[in-house]
């Protein structure tokens, strides 16, 4: 799908109004980003599923609020996130060692790629876990600017933070990373 979903007012209309055609294009437009981006956020497979599902859950059940001189991907992207934080707020106090299980999924997992080497697969385990160890608010602005690609005002509005925290946020959380990064690597 090609087109400017801003641009296109009976496209809104008809979402907000509830059509299912219209939000299974939105759904097949963004459910693996949507996956990948909590994916990152979450230490479980099976959890990026289900928040991945909840979030569209909740976009269906808020599409009456979406507003049409915004992004709609950077609405999604902010109740993807907040999904998760909600997630991690709920599981804070019920910590566990979690297994990373990428097989059999139905979704579409980034895997390493077999031409690493030992020591780049050394280094990207220690990012990734160190990225672990910061601030889940750290690790989300890293992953949308770094990963995800956005600029800082479409992060801001996932967000709902002021432009110049997203840039203090960017800069704490790179310092962060850092730290937790020679913690472990010295």
């Amino acid at each position: 799908m090609n087109f400017d979903f801003q641009k296109d007012p009976e496209f809104i209309r008809k979402l907000k109004k509830g059509d299912l055609r219209i939000f299974e294009k939105i759904l097949f437009l963004y459910e693996k980003e949507i996956f990948r981006h909590i994916r990152r956020l979450v230490p479980r497979q099976q959890d990026a599923e289900d928040l991945t599902q909840e979030t569209f859950i909740k976009v269906y059940r808020h599409i009456g609020t979406l507003d049409p001189t915004k992004g709609m991907k950077s609405w999604i992207y902010k109740i993807a996130t907040n999904t998760a934080y909600d997630w991690f707020r709920k599981n804070k106090r019920n910590r566990e060692l979690f297994i990373i299980d990428n097989a059999g999924s139905p979704f579409e997992t980034i895997d390493e790629h077999s031409s690493y080497t030992y020591q780049e697969r050394a280094t990207t385990k220690d990012l990734q876990d160190a990225l672990e160890r910061i601030k889940p608010v750290y690790k989300s602005i890293l992953l949308l600017f770094y990963e995800e690609g956005l600029k800082y005002g479409e992060i801001a509005e996932i967000l709902s933070l002021p432009l110049n925290t997203v840039k203090t946020h960017i800069r704490r959380a790179k310092s962060a990373l850092v730290k937790e990064f020679q913690k472990n690597n010295g």
